[in-house]
């Protein structure tokens, strides 16, 4: 009986149609028609924010939401970053503005000083576009990576469409956790060259309890549904440097590996079997994690009250204590085999040799 033929091997990230011979950015490539309609879509926004599934509906000139941000953004961090994907950070960086304050509680967060502290400086959306230019002329930087966007959707887009008449030209990035409402997607839609998206559990039981958002896991598949739409698979020049398309990150969690799963089932049918996937293993207890359960008052005893020192029942008892350790390889591996029998074939993976990965 004649031997089934092998199947075929796809491995090269640059290849046709993945290879990009040049790019402009496509914000460059709005007429002025559109990129005016983009600036009173921003501004109808913050006067009635429906941003995220939060549905705040607030005067984001008077008031603040469930995100904490008013009209200005907060920025924590801006800077040449070297903490990406290799294809982002390439050799001179990825220009990172961090923006503080979030949509999401993860009780897990790795940016929990940033994200739910809301420490930074308050930029104009003005303000904030002078500072890409900075990125791109001073740190050289290979893009404008906005981190934590969902909530400052309009001041991006309106920061990006002040730098563009500046002369900013190289990709813009938006990085984010996926919880975005439809709304705020089409306001970026022509700004944004590359979607640098999160999908972190997929029950919304595990959601509820660990990001405060029980439709995370339905609203992320719609938001990156959405982003494939507008951008297509992640493409690169001939240096290894990602220019346009989609990339989605998943942090796998302890004892999450079968959401993990799911997440890489979805990405396959649902999205592209071409995606490019980064199956993180950097988890480590942060934020709430690990921290010493504290007893409500009310239930502290008359001595207690009078001796402080006493130890207090439960102590030794932490919050989260399933998520109170790092993922061993073997749940990493899981996501990764699940991905693979899916048909996802486009990981960031670590080289293979002693050189620049691209």
């Amino acid at each position: 009986m004649p031997q089934a033929r092998p199947v075929a091997q796809r491995r090269l990230h640059l290849a046709p149609p993945f290879l990009l011979d040049d790019y402009t950015p496509r914000y460059l490539r709005l007429s002025s028609r559109d990129a005016a309609r983009k600036r009173s879509l921003a501004h109808a926004h913050l006067r009635n924010c429906k941003l995220c599934p939060r549905q705040c509906g607030v005067n984001r000139h008077e008031t603040t939401g469930m995100c904490l941000i008013g009209d200005k953004a907060k920025v924590n961090v801006i800077a040449p970053h070297f903490g990406e994907e290799p294809c982002i950070q390439g050799h001179n960086g990825s220009g990172a503005v961090f923006m503080s304050g979030c949509n999401l509680r993860c009780i897990f967060c790795q940016n929990y000083d940033i994200s739910h502290q809301r420490n930074g400086m308050d930029l104009t959306p003005e303000e904030l576009g002078e500072w890409f230019l900075k990125l791109q002329e001073v740190g050289n930087v290979h893009n404008i990576n906005v981190v934590t966007p969902e909530h400052v959707a309009p001041q991006v887009a309106l920061g990006v469409l002040h730098a563009a008449q500046l002369g900013l030209r190289v990709p813009i990035i938006y990085n984010t956790s996926s919880y975005d409402s439809l709304a705020s997607l089409e306001l970026m839609d022509g700004l944004v060259d590359i979607y640098l998206a999160d999908f972190k559990v997929w029950e919304s039981s595990t959601s509820k309890r660990l990001l405060k958002a029980d439709d995370y896991a339905a609203t992320a598949k719609e938001s990156i549904k959405a982003m494939h739409q507008q951008v297509g698979d992640l493409c690169f020049t001939g240096d290894g440097i990602a220019k346009a398309g989609l990339l989605i990150r998943h942090l796998v969690m302890p004892g999450k590996e079968a959401e993990g799963a799911e997440i890489m089932k979805f990405l396959a049918s649902e999205v592209s079997t071409d995606c490019f996937v980064n199956i993180m293993d950097q988890y480590h207890p942060d934020a709430h994690v690990g921290k010493k359960r504290r007893r409500r008052r009310a239930s502290v005893s008359e001595e207690e009250r009078k001796n402080p020192n006493l130890p207090e029942e439960g102590d030794g008892e932490v919050r989260y204590a399933d998520l109170n350790r790092a993922v061993t390889s073997r749940e990493v591996s899981l996501v990764r085999e699940a991905a693979v029998e899916a048909g996802l074939w486009r990981f960031c993976d670590p080289p293979k040799h002693d050189g620049f990965a691209i």
